[in-house]
């Protein structure tokens, strides 16, 4: 094998490589969440991030918890598959399927996607998104990437820092693409598994209803949500603390993420 092949091997390995890691920017991690109403615990969460060979598989399933399994017995199961064309991940597949006495809610989706003009040197990102949403077909075209309520967690992690104030993404929310704009408003010190985190406090504001989006990322634990809380009508609805995670190889990290040093005692409630 002559030199100039040798070097274009090389070339390739190191062009593989990146892609690769670019891809598998986060590690894959198993996560639980208790999922609290004025306090009490109502349901448990569960995410699941895994590496695919383009990728990630990102999963979410909920359950209710102590007695408000005597009131219903609704479930939530939902997965995403992000895939990393040329330099960009993008969303390709997605399922929500909820089950008991809530409306339906169900969504399948699938996105084809393609450079629109791959010979004039200039990406030209386009999209094409099929699917069923709430029991509606729907047909969407796209020139830029779009999340849903699960997959955007993804990108937000990979790109959330101290020194980039506003993170906007396109989501498709109920059969329609809307914007996701968190804004980074503070830094703050957030307590988990015996240990202090500086946690990026990120809001998003609906600008058609009075509801706020809150997450707490914690860099240090690769930007992985320690809490999350919706607000409605000025007032918290609901909140999600991480109870224990385990990242692949290392040791679970288990407690109850917390603004106070003091760990609230778990409830049946």
């Amino acid at each position: 094998m002559n030199v100039f092949k040798k070097t274009l091997l090389v070339l390739l390995a190191i062009t593989l490589s990146q892609n690769i890691f670019a891809a598998r920017a986060l590690p894959e991690f198993s996560a639980n969440y208790a999922i609290k109403k004025y306090g009490a615990k109502l349901a448990k969460a569960h995410y699941q991030l895994e590496h695919t060979e383009s990728g990630y598989k990102f999963t979410q399933n909920t359950k209710l918890h102590g007695l408000a399994k005597l009131l219903g017995n609704d479930t939530v199961s939902a997965v995403s598959y992000i895939h990393q064309i040329d330099d960009t991940l993008l969303l390709q597949k997605h399922s929500y399927i909820q089950t008991g006495k809530e409306k339906n809610k169900n969504e399948e989706i699938d996105i084809s996607w393609e450079d629109d003009n791959p010979e004039s040197g200039k990406k030209t990102l386009k999209g094409e998104i099929n699917g069923t949403v709430r029991s509606k077909k729907i047909n969407i075209k796209t020139e830029t990437p779009v999340w849903e309520a699960l997959s955007f967690q993804i990108p937000l992690m990979i790109e959330a820092s101290k020194d980039i104030k506003e993170y906007p993404y396109n989501a498709i929310i109920k059969g329609k693409i809307d914007t996701y704009n968190f804004i980074l408003t503070e830094v703050k010190t957030v307590y988990f598994a015996k240990k202090e985190y500086q946690a990026l406090h990120v809001i998003r504001t609906d600008p058609n209803k009075d509801r706020k989006l809150s997450i707490w990322l914690a860099p240090e634990l690769h930007n992985l949500p320690l809490i999350i809380e919706n607000y409605r009508n000025g007032k918290e609805h609901s909140r999600m603390q991480l109870e224990r995670v385990t990242f692949k190889n290392k040791r679970p990290l288990i407690g109850e993420a917390s603004f106070s040093e003091e760990v609230e005692d778990d409830d049946d409630f």
